[in-house]
């Protein structure tokens, strides 16, 4: 039987949720508690992810938050199912709305380590390269869709220039970088982005030879959200679905698989020089 460590990714989601709808109220834990008469020791337990919340006691911050219908109904099923492990989501396709609970795991790490073998990194993607991928794979995707996901890729780069910015560890396929896109300099312009990004102290990218033959990675792309207080994560994503892994022994794999890539691909230096040879 797989280990347990720390608080499921539901319960996490649900403290981080309420946590914030305090702080945008404007209310210390203290303030919050004496409004709706409850503990302030109890309010941090669950903001924390240290307890689990009782449905009433939601219900109730629920009332006093005055959250919409919608949102209601999903946090309360999220309450109901904390103590799962693991969470699948059937999703709109890819559509920002769907994706919040991502960014807040991915705004909450500290480091985040991205293997990407069909595409580059959504956080080192020009808005050029995020829109013509975006378009590629999105289906039936309206423009205003499109230009929503764009801008919402765009401001999750924040991240990395942030005052306390994640460190990012990417590892993509040199077969990626073949594939031009766009119009006249745009494949250009993304690879001088990927380049110049490198050059930040919080950023590592390494090329994956082409000639380095099968490797563990075929099996698809991962995240593994690394947290400073609390377990990785790891996030698998497709079209339709998106499943973050909370077991101990799921994240061994991938940080197991994550280990061999590294040492396959070229060291970052030499990723760089290879970066420049391709612009060359």
């Amino acid at each position: 039987m797989a280990r347990r460590a720390g608080p499921s990714v539901r319960s996490r989601r649900l403290a981080h949720v309420l946590r914030k709808q305090r702080i945008a109220a404007g209310l210390t834990a203290a303030e919050l508690a004496r409004a709706i008469g409850m503990s302030a020791s109890k309010v941090s337990r669950f903001e924390s992810g240290e307890s689990g919340i009782y449905l009433d006691d939601l219900e109730k911050l629920l009332d006093f938050y005055r959250l919409s219908k919608k949102r209601r109904v999903e946090l309360m099923d999220i309450a109901r199912h904390a103590e799962e492990r693991g969470w699948l989501r059937i999703r709109n396709a890819n559509l920002p709305a769907d994706s919040q609970a991502w960014t807040d795991f991915e705004d909450e790490a500290s480091g985040i380590l991205d293997y990407e073998p069909f595409g580059l990194p959504g956080l080192l993607q020009t808005p050029e390269y995020a829109r013509t991928i975006i378009e590629a794979t999105g289906g039936e995707l309206l423009d205003g869709e499109v230009d929503a996901l764009v801008a919402n890729r765009t401001v999750r780069q924040g991240l990395l220039t942030r005052k306390d910015p994640v460190r990012l560890h990417a590892i993509i396929e040199e077969s990626v970088l073949a594939r031009r896109f766009g119009e006249d300099g745009a494949w250009e312009r993304q690879i001088r982005h990927l380049i110049d990004s490198t050059s930040r102290p919080n950023v590592t990218l390494q090329v994956l030879g082409s000639d380095v033959g099968l490797h563990p990675g075929l099996n698809g792309p991962f995240i593994v959200l690394v947290y400073d207080a609390e377990p990785s994560l790891v996030w698998l994503e497709n079209r339709i679905s998106s499943l973050v892994l909370d077991e101990d022994e799921q994240i061994d794999v991938f940080t197991g698989i994550w280990d061999e890539l590294a040492k396959l691909a070229m060291t970052p230096a030499r990723s760089v020089e290879r970066l420049g040879e391709l612009l060359d």
